[in-house]
């Protein structure tokens, strides 16, 4: 993405921060500050922070070790750092240069403690609150280069999926952990990065947040994968229920519902609709047939830097639908001790309507 998106993305901030009275924003690595500057490193103990101000003289501060990472950030100054400094003075330090002492900070929800506390101390007539109300809303919107990066992390994910699976029978005997482990291969050989996953079989997948182990993979079981990672800071989320060897008619059944809730929900995704039509659309016809009260969990959720992000598909949710949108369609049933069917497509609102980015089969896979 062109350091021009992200410049655009930081004065929009800077102007709202003037608007709404805010001094300072402080950002730590995080998802917003994937938003703002495109930096992608984890958080650790060393200090990172970007400081943006109303007037436009934004810094970044960080260790030596990140110059590479952090030079090219479209900020005023660049301050660095070596292992043995002060770094928190020299953030104070700056943060003072600004006339930073009785003013208005936020910070992103991500700042470690580590950092908070300090910061706290530092500036004790300061008031500090959270600014997540600077950026959030704009990242419930994607732009085109944004879409763009989503359409490829869902396409390649598909190809990821379909090369670990049609494996076939080899996985009959092997474990959740290593179907987990031969799928994150495949998704890191097509430039996914932290690939992470469910993979549930049989009873297990009658737990939707089930940690992946080394339940062996078995004739006469399915296979839930509900998977994602990301390409260039933009997420995927796909979820497949397979089954190896013929399926009981409960089965077959259930997954036949399930399948026609996530046609139902991704059909409610549609601009004039609210978030809440696309939970009522999948869970109603859910209930209508009686599972109810095996669908335990919300029907989608925002989809874009991070996996997971708001708003959601979900009863209570009155956030209309628009261009620009991503969430999830993943309604499920699970049914305790036997099995459970989880189906999940990513959706992207476009000019022309919703789009489904993953193209991998819904109809069942039955490994023979």
């Amino acid at each position: 993405m062109e350091n021009t998106s992200f410049l655009r993305r930081i004065d929009t901030v800077e102007k709202r921060m003037s608007e709404r009275g805010i001094d300072c924003f402080l950002v730590f690595p995080s998802s917003t500050i994937k938003y703002l500057s495109g930096y992608s490193g984890k958080a650790d103990e060393r200090l990172l922070c970007l400081a943006l101000f109303p007037n436009g003289d934004s810094f970044i501060i960080a260790n030596k070790l990140y110059e590479p990472q952090v030079k090219d950030i479209p900020v005023k100054e660049l301050i660095l750092w070596n292992d043995g400094e002060n770094a928190m003075e020299l953030l104070f330090n700056a943060l003072r240069k600004r006339g930073i002492e009785k003013s208005v900070i936020a910070t992103d929800k991500s700042v470690p403690g580590m950092f908070l506390i300090p910061l706290y101390n530092a500036f004790p007539e300061a008031d500090i609150r959270l600014g997540d109300s600077l950026v959030d809303d704009l990242r419930v919107y994607k732009d085109e280069d944004e879409m763009e990066l989503m359409m490829t992390a869902c396409r390649k994910a598909a190809e990821a999926l379909k090369a670990t699976i049609e494996k076939g029978r080899y996985w009959i005997g092997k474990t959740e952990a290593e179907f987990m482990g031969q799928l994150s291969l495949e998704m890191t050989n097509r430039g996914l990065t932290l690939p992470n996953m469910i993979v549930a079989v049989g009873a297990n997948a009658a737990a939707p947040h089930h940690i992946t182990g080394q339940t062996v993979i078995e004739e006469g079981k399915c296979l839930l994968v509900d998977f994602g990672g990301k390409f260039k800071n933009y997420s995927t989320d796909m979820t497949r229920t397979f089954h190896f060897g013929e399926p009981c008619d409960e089965f077959k059944k259930v997954y036949e519902i399930v399948l026609e809730a996530n046609r139902l929900g991704k059909e409610a995704a549609r601009e004039g609709n609210l978030l809440q039509d696309v939970d009522r659309a999948a869970r109603g016809y859910i209930t209508k047939m009686g599972y109810g009260e095996y669908f335990t969990h919300r029907t989608g959720h925002g989809i874009g830097i991070d996996g997971h992000e708001g708003p959601s598909a979900q009863e209570g949710e009155l956030t209309p639908i628009k261009e620009g949108m991503a969430f999830s369609v993943e309604p499920g049933i699970y049914l305790p001790g036997k099995f459970g069917v989880r189906i999940e497509d990513q959706v992207l609102m476009t000019k022309t309507g919703a789009r489904i980015l993953h193209d991998f089969t819904r109809e069942l896979i039955i490994i023979k």
